[in-house]
């Protein structure tokens, strides 16, 4: 039975939620970094390269996280809408934060072009740039390749030459088509034994002097194609050669994080946080690593819906998962004293709350909790 005290205040998790949020900085635009500049002495390219960095909200205010990197043409162009798409869908948790890199669009009818030096930029890419973004910046052994009409045609011919290169590819109106097809239509070209590889590309319906050309490839990717490859392509309606920029990275974004999001069931036929373990478990055998555990984005919302349907138990047990992964977290602790007190275990939600005062006595959530209990 609740404490009475405890009801007549409305003391739930859900009432109080967004109060801790708010006091605990959990807001977004005015914390992202834009892009940081980084500049390459290349020696295989004899030249200085540009890159554009873009971190995710919070990089340097927590240390303990790592990130996939999404590599990006023609930047800034059109890095920063990718950026922006990747950074608006972490925000939801529909996708992973990520680092995007941005490589600078210089050049770029050459470099990237495969019949003139397309060679010599990836080896560029994989030579110097990866091991400089790798060495700086805190990642995830997990890299895609992103790129827009001829950067497209680099991201198909990056596939074809170094597969193993990167995690997963996507391609938007790639162009010169002639060029990829003949190299496509090499069977050679396809290495067989590549595994957990994700490729996405579309056109445009308007791009009409490129739609023959473009079903060709897609025919010759789709009769070759690893196994294992997960391949998807598509004509996106209406859209023209500029237009199916933001809607194909849009695409091949969600399409690759398409498992990213837990969704919680109506009903449980497990503990909860049995269900978590078990999606987590199949995104790291996907993609190869850990994924991320935020608290903001993950356990807290998880934690809300269960208590807003009354599941203070199955709340419970996804919050002392989040102490597992977190065990600093004054949060996770203040959440699991109100979540005590919702099931009336009095003395267990105070030391739960003398818990979260002891990491952080300016834990506003905490101390609003402590000031109504002593009233």
């Amino acid at each position: 039975m609740k404490n009475p005290v405890m009801k007549a205040k409305n003391l739930t998790i859900s009432v109080l939620l967004c109060l801790a949020a708010i006091s605990n900085g959990q807001d977004y635009p005015d914390e992202f970094f834009l892009s940081e500049k980084e500049y390459i002495e290349s020696r295989i390219l004899n030249q200085t390269r540009l890159l554009f960095v873009y971190l995710p909200n919070n990089y340097y205010s927590d240390t303990t996280l790592r990130y996939p990197v999404h590599y990006v043409t023609d930047a800034p162009a059109t890095s920063n809408l990718y950026f922006e798409l990747t950074r608006l869908h972490s925000l939801g948790n529909y996708i992973p934060k990520c680092i995007v890199v941005g490589l600078s669009s210089d050049n770029r009818e050459t470099l990237l072009h495969p019949d003139r030096e397309a060679d010599s930029y990836l080896e560029f890419i994989e030579k110097e740039v990866i091991p400089f973004i790798e060495n700086k910046y805190r990642t995830e052994k997990y890299r895609a390749l992103a790129g827009h009409s001829m950067g497209g045609a680099f991201t198909f011919y990056t596939f074809l030459k170094r597969p193993e290169l990167f995690n997963a590819y996507i391609a938007g109106s790639p162009g010169p088509l002639e060029t990829i097809i003949n190299i496509a239509s090499k069977k050679e070209n396809f290495n067989s034994l590549i595994d957990n590889k994700f490729f996405f590309s579309s056109i445009g319906s308007k791009e009409t002097e490129s739609l023959d050309g473009y079903n060709l490839l897609i025919e010759l990717f789709s009769r070759n194609k690893p196994e294992k490859l997960d391949f998807q392509s598509g004509i996106n309606t209406g859209e023209n050669h500029i237009s199916n920029i933001s809607v194909n990275y849009q695409s091949g974004i969600t399409q690759l994080y398409h498992d990213w999001q837990f969704i919680l069931p109506s009903s449980l036929e497990r503990p909860a946080d049995e269900l978590l373990r078990d999606h987590l478990s199949k995104l790291k055998t996907r993609l190869g690593y850990e994924p991320i555990l935020g608290e903001w984005e993950v356990f807290f919302p998880i934690m809300d819906q269960l208590a807003r349907r009354g599941d203070f138990k199955n709340a419970i047990g996804i919050l002392n998962y989040c102490i597992e992964v977190y065990p600093n977290s004054d949060q996770a602790y203040a959440f699991l004293a109100m979540a005590h007190f919702d099931t009336g275990e009095i003395e267990e939600g105070i030391k739960y709350l003398e818990k979260a005062l002891e990491l952080n006595p300016e834990n506003q959530f905490a101390k609003e909790m402590s000031r109504r209990i002593k009233r």
